[in-house]
């Protein structure tokens, strides 16, 4: 499973290893935990764009590598795909520095949700156990 490091705040493609030269969507794949499909899938919804060396191939560049790292971390903390791409048009659009504050945002909002579904997991989890134990002492 693919767990990204982060430099500048932004998911490095070095912790997964690749030379600086144009990689196949196989490797990919294998590199960051994730189906030939799911790649299928970002480049479908135009999150990724690899350049063509042939109807069949795909060429990733590291940049791509970069912005696919990028995909897959936010996936992994629950971010959308529609999210990801409204985070991406700024990011293209804007630079860099005006897309942190939007992924800041995006990622606190994600972390509050998190956190409620936490405390609702655990408010289940006392009433599953207080109900088990009904059940045993009536035994």
């Amino acid at each position: 499973m693919y767990t990204p490091t982060f430099e500048d705040g932004l998911p490095t493609t070095d912790v997964v290893g690749l030379e600086n030269r144009p990689h196949q969507i196989g490797e990919l794949a294998e590199k960051f935990g994730i189906t030939l499909r799911t790649i299928r899938f970002y480049e479908e919804r135009g999150l990724i764009k690899p350049r063509r060396a042939s109807a069949r191939v795909r060429l990733y560049d590291l940049a791509e590598v970069g912005r696919l790292g990028l995909i897959v971390a936010c996936r992994r903390y629950g971010l959308g795909v529609d999210e990801i791409a409204d985070l991406l048009t700024v990011r293209d659009r804007d630079g860099i520095a005006a897309y942190r504050p939007h992924l800041i945002a995006a990622l606190a909002a994600r972390r509050d949700a998190m956190r409620t579904e936490i405390r609702e997991a655990e408010l289940r989890l006392a009433d599953l156990d207080h109900w088990l134990g009904e059940i045993e002492q009536s035994l």
